[in-house]
């Protein structure tokens, strides 16, 4: 009898192994069945074709403009000498930034290109859309190509026009074609440590809220709201030099007092040299040879010569 029930027993735990790696079987299929279907999603999403809006003509605004980058990578229009530096603090994901884009950024433009502004971009990466460091690699990248500040002036359009999927990775790359650039030197350069080297330049410049605007340095306080365009514009004019612009002329010197020379004895005219002189023979002989010459010229004139 003990036997039969240590059968049962032995044959009921066998069955519930066999249902326990049933489940655990056919859990597994569901998992990577799902798994699949999620990774066909993104791929369908990922290969659609998205809107990725073009401005006209995105290269006007910077005609004429110098274009460079500071010592840490960060993009700068205007010359280098210019006498006051402004820098924008600022992320493509950032409302406040993008409203400094529209009201001021035009206006700081003319004094760049007067020479009156360098004007320096230093990328951050605040603000509320989605991949905001996705859009300041992508920025920087069109850097290389020559393009940053087309660039720049797509990614804030967008950043109103499509809100929360402005800066995916596929419009990312739509904007790349749209602008004419090289696709495989941007992905190259996507995730390079140049580009990294950059980013993490600007996230220790300790910055905390964008858009901060510093003119030669000091930053342009507006309580909680962003300065405006002639807060920015007096800022400039107040650290300009006064006498920027004008022509420099040099410092007068006074006239240097040349000192006296002592005057020269002005050399009189010399006889023509004799015979004698020029075979370097002595005064005395000549002088003598001179007087015998008066003495025979006035025997002949007034004296008879003895006849032979």
């Amino acid at each position: 009898m003990a036997k039969k029930t240590s059968s049962r027993t032995r044959a009921a735990r066998q069955r519930r192994q066999r249902q326990r790696r049933q489940s655990r079987s056919t859990l597994l299929i569901a998992a990577i069945v799902a798994v699949a279907v999620v990774a066909i999603a993104v791929i369908v999403v990922a290969n659609q074709p998205v809107d990725a809006h073009i401005p006209d003509n995105l290269s006007a605004a910077y005609a004429d403009i110098t274009r460079s980058y500071s010592r840490d990578g960060y993009p700068q229009l205007g010359e280098i000498e210019a006498p006051v530096t402004l820098e924008e603090y600022a992320s493509f994901a950032c409302p406040g930034c993008q409203q400094f884009h529209e009201d001021s950024l035009e206006s700081v433009l003319e004094r760049v290109r007067a020479g009156q502004v360098l004007f320096t971009y230093v990328p951050m990466q605040t603000g509320s859309v989605p991949n905001a460091q996705g859009a300041s690699r992508a920025a920087l990248c069109a850097g290389q190509q020559g393009m940053f500040w087309e660039m720049h002036d797509l990614l804030f359009d967008w950043q109103t026009r499509y809100g929360n999927t402005a800066f995916s990775q596929n419009r990312l790359l739509a904007g790349v074609k749209g602008l004419g650039m090289r696709e495989s030197l941007f992905t190259g350069c996507f995730n390079s440590n140049a580009i990294t080297a950059t980013l993490n330049a600007a996230l220790n410049e300790e910055v905390s809220t964008t858009p901060t605007l510093r003119v030669n340095g000091v930053t342009l306080e507006a309580g909680q709201a962003l300065p405006s365009a002639a807060t920015i514009l007096q800022a400039i004019d107040d650290a300009t030099p006064d006498d920027w612009g004008l022509p420099q002329t040099p410092p007068e010197t006074e006239p240097t007092m040349e000192p006296t020379s002592p005057p020269t004895s002005v050399p009189t005219s010399k006889p023509t040299a004799t015979a004698a002189e020029s075979h370097d023979e002595p005064a005395e002989e000549t002088a003598e040879a001179e007087v015998e010459s008066i003495q025979d010229s006035s025997e002949a004139d007034g004296e008879p010569t003895p006849e032979g």
